[in-house]
């Protein structure tokens, strides 16, 4: 049964946003500041994990996702009627205790945000759909994450690398695809939810740095946001020189100088980071009062449940962990273990079959990327990484930095990720004790004219998110065109569901980031990138080459490897394999079933393929 009503949506975000965390606070032991950033984070966690366990049992469905909020609902009414408290939550009044300018903030974040999203990710023009920026890449790999959960792709397999469980960190994309399943097809649904997203970051932020003050707090937020290092050093000189192109002048400089993206630029992209890091500042939070078990017992439920959310964020919160057990290691007992009980949570996804965790010593980071760390970081940190050293010359908030100094070392001295460049997702979790110690540096000036030093401070360190901003908002790349569009919604409507279709391993594909199907291979770095050995991904490349441009019997042999359905023919498979429709259809086992615009499916006959 699919609703279509924004009132269903409007729904599954108040389920998957707030009932959950609304029923658990009263629980814990939480500041009225550290709630506004528990009820979301707890929220999604919970409703996202209670989905998933149960659509095993039953399959996941409109209805498994209707029993799941049944039965919130219940447990909340009954929990509110208990309490007394039958017209409204008790976190209320709480959350009108919040001043405007905090308010203000926490919605600029959140409009701003949402309006480059707009801009950048699912944007119809003359030409077709959108999705450019810092969105053009890894986005149609989240895309095709959402449509294919939602195309009867459960338990899942990689929807773009048939054949293997999905591993990867995707319950972020498994929320979208919740709310998204309670309405139909909604694209558009994904900028706004990232938005809500960096939003709860935002909050997550202000909550462990609002421990120390609320000046603090905000300068943290800005910083945390927005702020990064000197790469708009390049949009000042493009401007200056009248040589300024959004195509060309983006700050982020792969492999270059300027080589770590900002905070803010991986907020826009990279989806598993947004649970990630609002999880990771809300547990650095809790583990700051290592006395009050029940505390830690929150902070253990969190790390638990992030790692199918985000593994990254699941290892760095061991580590803001190990960090305090350190610095309480005299007064340590056995209340500790509140913290390692419920890591249970990640025990599934741990030994879900996935890529083997391999841990060795390394300098490869240093070696392939940062060249020279003395430049590179504080180039690409900035004034925030300047002045949280700087709050090193003074004793206090140790347990900031062992965590900050614990998270900027890993990736220069391991590795744990099967392609080297991951690595520098460790900066952006050490990024969130940066701009906390940051802000309490700014915040304790007090001399003559020190809030105009502020001022300026934070300006120099927040420009490079204006550089982001111009690039996503000013370029337009195409990620399908409105014929490609048309195309995959046909096969939405007219092939079934879990079909297989042979595609080039291109980034952007219509029958997968539009109808959710499956394909037999994808843009190469996202496989590897996800722990597939790069010489099995490079061999199903070479296959994939044969069967668009050699013999029929090698086509037939791509064919049963994979179980393909339908063989695709698009702008790039035209591109790279010229005359592959002509040689297709002198194939008598293949038939054209969509012919338009120049795109075309062919349907495989199996049968016929084998007599």
């Amino acid at each position: 049964m699919v609703v279509p009503s924004y009132f269903a949506v409007f729904a599954a975000l108040v389920f998957t946003f707030l009932v959950p965390g609304l029923i658990g606070y009263r629980f814990f032991d939480l500041k009225s500041y550290e709630i506004w950033a528990f009820v979301p984070i707890f929220s999604v966690l919970v409703s996202v994990g209670m989905i998933y366990y149960l659509s095993l049992a039953l399959g996941y469905s409109h209805w498994t996702i209707l029993v799941c909020f049944l039965i919130l609902t219940s447990i909340y009414t009954a929990l509110v009627y208990k309490k007394g408290e039958p017209l409204k939550p008790k976190s209320l009044p709480k959350l009108a205790q919040i001043k405007k300018g905090t308010l203000l903030l926490f919605g600029a974040v959140f409009l701003i945000s949402l309006a480059v999203l707009c801009f950048s990710v699912w944007r119809g023009n003359d030409y077709g759909i959108v999705m450019t920026g810092s969105n053009w890449q890894d986005t149609p790999f989240h895309y095709e994450i959402i449509e294919s959960l939602n195309q009867g792709n459960f338990p899942p397999q990689t929807p773009n690398y048939i054949g293997t469980p999905l591993t990867y960190h995707y319950f972020v994309d498994f929320h979208t695809a919740i709310v998204e399943k309670t309405y139909g097809f909604l694209p558009t649904l994904l900028p706004v939810l990232n938005a809500v997203f960096i939003g709860i970051f935002a909050v997550a932020v202000y909550a462990l740095a609002r421990f120390y003050s609320r000046r603090a707090a905000i300068i943290a937020v800005v910083l945390g946001v927005f702020g990064w290092g000197l790469s708009y050093v390049g949009l000042f000189s493009a401007l200056f020189s009248g040589t300024f192109n959004p195509y060309q002048n983006y700050i982020y400089q792969f492999g270059d100088l300027f080589g770590l993206p900002s905070i803010f630029d991986n907020l826009l992209q990279q989806r598993p980071l947004l649970m990630g890091l609002p999880v990771f500042a809300l547990v650095l939070a809790l583990l700051r009062d290592m006395s009050n078990q029940n505390r830690l017992l929150l902070a253990g439920i969190l790390t638990g449940l992030v790692f199918s959310f985000h593994n990254v964020a699941f290892f760095c919160c061991y580590m803001a962990f190990a960090a305090a057990v350190i610095l309480n290691m005299r007064k340590l007992n056995f209340g500790w273990l509140y913290f390692l009980v419920p890591s249970v949570f990640a025990l599934p996804f741990i030994f879900a079959g996935g890529p083997a965790i391999s841990v060795s010593f390394s300098a490869a980071f240093i070696v392939d990327f940062a060249h020279n760390p003395l430049i590179y970081y504080f180039l690409n940190l900035g004034i925030p990484f300047i002045l949280a050293l700087v709050s090193f010359i003074k004793p206090g908030h140790e347990y900031l930095k062992l965590t900050l100094l614990a998270l900027f070392l890993i990736p220069n001295i391991l590795l744990l990720t099967p392609w080297v460049w991951d690595m520098y997702k460790f900066f952006m979790f050490a990024w969130i004790p940066i701009v906390v110690l940051s802000g309490i540096v700014l915040s304790k000036l007090r001399f003559k004219g020190s809030r105009v030093v502020v001022l300026v401070l934070v300006l120099l360190s927040i420009i490079t998110s204006a550089s982001v901003i111009i690039y996503n908002v000013n370029t337009e790349f195409t990620a399908v065109s409105w014929s490609e569009y048309q195309l995959g919604m046909w096969v939405r409507d007219n092939t079934p569901e879990n079909s297989v279709f042979l595609t080039h391993y291109s980034i952007q594909c219509p029958p997968s980031i539009i109808a959710g199907r499956l394909r037999v291979s994808s843009y190469v770095y996202w496989p590897y990138g996800h722990g597939e050995p790069l010489s099995e991904v490079q061999a199903r490349e070479k296959m994939i080459d044969e069967a668009y441009t050699g013999s029929e019997s090698q086509l037939a042999a791509a064919v049963r490897e994979y179980s393909v359905d339908y063989v695709y023919v698009g702008r790039d498979e035209q591109r790279n394999y010229a005359g592959c429709a002509e040689r297709f259809d002198r194939v008598d086992w293949l038939t054209r079933v969509y012919s338009e615009d120049g795109l075309y499916i062919y349907q495989v006959n199996t049968i016929k393929m084998e007599t």
